[in-house]
């Protein structure tokens, strides 16, 4: 795999959109990617893998949201874009990351998309054939790590080992065997379990399984016996049991056919009770179907009759009411004040109380120009003194500018004087003579110092007379407005002067508020007695057309009622005489002698039921008595004691014998159980102990002090020691190589992956934590190309064409920095490039294709 071009967005230290164009670097064999500390330099590769994965290359920026940039405004998208050469083939592939999670897309060679996460991760893999753990493994060296690696134990090695070649099978191996030890130790533990639970011993069980087998055989000719004796018994009681079902059944026709006889003789005495029951359903059905229905219509139109002059008489009496109601509150009506008088008096107070505050605001308009005025006073009081200091500075700045000019032109009649000669005419005068030319001082001043003193006279000079224009336009401001305000006072006190204009002010504000407050009062007043007063103007009409609506209704109800009653009245006539022509047809001395014949549905239904349940019974009786004679004529009642009596002997006899055969069943079955069980068990002791003992000699092979995992991890430890010394010797000229020491020092511990270096100087092997800086740095770089190595051999023969070293070069002086470089470069070969990440400024100088990464306050930037 090797990038072409990259963009990132809003990604990690990058605030905006930065591109890296590859494909100028992938000409030369080696690139620097430097910058600051905290730059974004890794950030590089974690933008590369983030595309190809949807990690990072650390597994502490993993989580795809911190990746977003902290720089980057809320509308800017944060997105990796990576254009790659796998073998000759292009392909694009673009990743971004969104609050619910990450979109991405993946452009094939042909132009075909792949979307989604798993299938691009798929697709990823097949076409890199590395995960995203061995191509950080292999295409990222991070120096630190493989610096602790150099210097870790072998539990330590053992687990870093583990992660790289993924060793966990013969460690899964290792705990698989111990688990099938325990398994099958478990297995015979259970076995001699059932042995001790028989009261077997296990090595002599052959001789008790000849006993219980014995046994057996005496117990199966016992039980043949006992069948066939409770075979003869089960054939006497079948006819015991026959004659005993024939007695009792002929026992209970007799007993049966003597209380049948008692029965109907208590029934034929209840003859004259029904009868008169049967006269009393009659008369009791002629009232409750003939008379009723007309007597309760009586009964209604009674009720309904009475309830219509009650009510006749109520609408009467509130029809009255009404009317008394109604005339007094037309009175109440009447008896109101006019309206309009009330209106007129708010109408007044109103136009008076708007007057009293049109007066208070305009006094307080005044009172807020007059503070106003007051303190533009003050401030020009303020500026007058700054002015009388500044013009006192410049004063003091034109004296000493008058003295330092007098100086300087003394000085310069002095350097004059100091080139004349007798005879010759002076410069100045034309002069031939010189009788007293002037002389240089000690304290003559230079051009420097007068212009100083002129520049500080100016600025002296400047500030005074910007100060002055600013005192005279602020007092023009204040002039105009005591003019404006004394112009606006003069409606309230004409020819006021602006000295006494403040106490007359105050006192006419105050008035004028007392006022205002006055006039507020006596509105709210008069506004509060014409709301009275239509409220109540509004309550009484209201109450008035209420009272006459009431009065409407209440006679038309009367008028209704008085109808009503008219006709209930008919109607109680008529159904009083139905009534009474029913009870005479029927044979009714009077409406006592209806109701005492009365009964209700219920009784009349229970007695009719009573009545033909009677005769029923009677029939039936009769219909038995007649069966049961024809069955038992020339019979006698049978004995069912004796039958009983033999019957319960030959079943005693026959449960004596089944218990005995249950014992000898019980006793049969648990012997047949356990031979059974135990000569299962005896089966499985032979097999699961050979077993165990094949699997417990396996285990503890593969768990010993040099377990199966570490034995497997000691291949890959050497083929990637030989690829390092490669480098390691090549870096140290020849001086170190890389050992692995195949017994710890401590015994207690495990073995096989300490390291050790062998110096070529002394023929000695020592730590490798023994070595210095630089040295440590050589063997670390030179065992992460080595696992590099042997790792892509491990990926299928996966060929790298680009990766990055990341730091580490600090520690290097400049003979081994250039060994390193060195080692690079023939390592990048003709088709693999390396980027080397550092801010070391050696590298710097010594590398000339660079990717620079700056850093700002708003965000890494790439330079390229």
């Amino acid at each position: 795999m090797k990038p072409l071009k990259l963009t990132m967005s809003a990604f990690g230290s990058y605030a905006d959109t930065q591109t890296i164009d590859f494909t100028g670097l992938n000409a030369s064999k080696l690139y620097l990617i430097t910058g600051d500390t905290g730059a974004g330099k890794t950030t590089i590769f974690d933008a590369i893998s983030f595309a190809l994965f949807g990690k990072a290359s650390g597994d502490g920026r993993s989580n795809y949201m911190i990746l977003r940039s902290d720089f980057a405004g809320e509308r800017v998208k944060t997105y990796v874009e990576l254009e790659f050469l796998s073998g000759s083939e292009q392909y694009n592939i673009k990743r971004e990351i969104r609050t619910a999670g990450q979109d991405v897309a993946l452009v094939l060679p042909d132009g075909t998309a792949v979307s989604g996460i798993r299938a691009v991760a798929a697709k990823i893999e097949e076409i890199i054939g590395l995960d995203r753990e061995q191509f950080a493994q292999i295409v990222m060296i991070a120096q630190n790590d493989f610096l602790r690696f150099l210097e870790s134990s072998t539990d330590d090695r053992l687990t870093i080992l583990r992660r790289i070649f993924h060793t966990e099978t013969f460690r899964s191996f290792q705990e698989q065997l111990r688990r099938l030890v325990k398994e099958e130790n478990d297995k015979l533990a259970l076995i001699l379990h059932d042995f001790g639970r028989h009261k077997v011993n296990v090595h002599e069980r052959d001789k008790q399984f000849e006993q219980w087998e014995s046994q057996i055989k005496d117990d199966k000719a016992g039980l043949s016996d006992i069948d066939g004796r409770i075979g003869e018994m089960d054939e006497r009681k079948q006819k015991l049991a026959a004659a005993l079902a024939v007695a009792e059944e002929l026992g209970r026709k007799f007993t049966d056919l003597s209380g049948y006889r008692a029965e109907l003789e208590t029934h034929n005495k209840r003859a004259d009770e029904i009868s008169g029951l049967m006269e009393r359903a009659s008369r009791g059905e002629v009232s409750l179907f003939k008379i009723k229905p007309l007597a309760d219509e009586a009964y209604r139109s009674a009720v309904s009759h009475d309830a219509a002059k009650k009510a006749l008489k109520g609408a009467l009496e509130g029809e009255a009411a009404a009317n008394a109601a109604l005339e007094e509150t037309i009175r109440a009506v009447e008896a109101l004040p006019a309206l309009a008088v009330a209106q007129a008096a708010l109408a007044a107070s109103e136009k008076e109380c708007e007057a009293a505050g049109v007066k208070l605001s305009r006094l307080t308009v005044l009172q807020d120009n007059r503070g106003e005025i007051t303190g533009k006073q003050g401030e020009l009081f303020k500026q007058q003194a700054a002015f009388e200091s500044l013009d006192s500075s410049y004063v003091n700045a034109e004296t000493a500018r008058r003295a330092v000019e007098d100086a300087f032109l003394r000085s310069q009649a002095g350097i004059l004087a100091g080139g004349l000669t007798d005879g010759e005419p002076c410069p100045v005068c034309g002069s031939p003579e010189h009788p007293a030319p002037a002389k240089l001082s000690d304290g003559d001043v230079s051009e420097a110092q007068l212009k100083k003193a002129r520049d500080t006279r100016d600025k002296a000079q400047s500030a005074r007379e910007r100060k002055a224009s600013e005192c005279g336009a602020l007092r023009a401001e204040i002039e105009t407005l005591i003019k404006r305000f004394l112009s606006d006072f003069g409606e309230f006190m004409p020819d006021a002067e602006w000295e006494a204009s403040e106490a007359k002010l105050a006192g006419l504000f105050s008035h004028a508020r007392k006022e205002a407050s006055a006039q507020s009062e006596r509105k709210a007043a008069d506004k509060k007695a014409l709301d009275e007063l239509t409220a109540i103007l509004e309550s009484a009409t209201a109450r008035r057309t209420s009272a006459e609506s009431a009065a409407a209704s209440a006679k038309t109800l009367a008028v209704e009622r008085s109808a009503n009653e008219k006709s209930l009245s008919a109607q109680r006539v008529e159904a009083q005489k139905a009534y009474a022509a029913a009870l005479q047809e029927n044979g009714y001395t009077g409406d006592d002698d209806y109701k005492a014949s009365l009964v209700t549905e219920k009784e009349l239904t229970r007695m009719n039921a009573q009545i033909s349940g009677y005769a029923r019974k009677g029939e039936q009786l009769l219909r038995d008595i007649s069966r049961l004679e024809g069955e038992t004529a020339e019979k006698s009642p049978p004995d069912t004691v004796k039958i009983k009596t033999d019957f319960e002997s030959v079943n005693t006899q026959a449960k004596s014998l089944g218990d005995k055969r249950d014992e000898i069943n019980a006793r049969l079955s648990a012997v047949e159980g356990a031979l059974r069980e135990l000569r299962r068990a005896s089966s499985d002791y032979e097999r699961v102990g050979k077993r165990y003992a094949a699997v417990n000699q396996l285990s503890n092979a593969a768990n010993g002090r040099l377990d199966f995992e570490t034995y497997a991890q000691i291949a890959y430890f050497e083929r990637v020691l030989h690829a390092a010394n490669l480098r390691f010797k090549l870096m140290s000229r020849n001086q170190y190589s890389l050992l692995r020491k195949a017994d710890a020092s401590d015994g207690r511990r495990r073995s096989g992956l300490d390291l050790e270096v062998f110096d070529a100087h002394t023929g000695r092997a020592r730590p490798a934590n023994g070595l210095s800086g630089g040295e440590s740095f050589m063997a670390s770089l030179s065992l992460a190309l080595g696992l590099s190595d042997v790792v892509q051999q491990s990926a299928g023969g996966i060929r790298i064409d680009a990766m990055f070293v990341d730091e580490g070069f600090g520690s290097l002086d400049p003979e081994v920095l250039e060994l390193a470089i060195r080692t690079l470069s023939e390592m990048a070969g003709t088709n693999r490039v390396i980027g080397i990440i550092s801010h070391v400024s050696e590298l710097r100088e010594r590398i000339d294709k660079q990717i620079r990464v700056e850093k700002t306050s708003a965000g890494s930037r790439i330079v390229q």
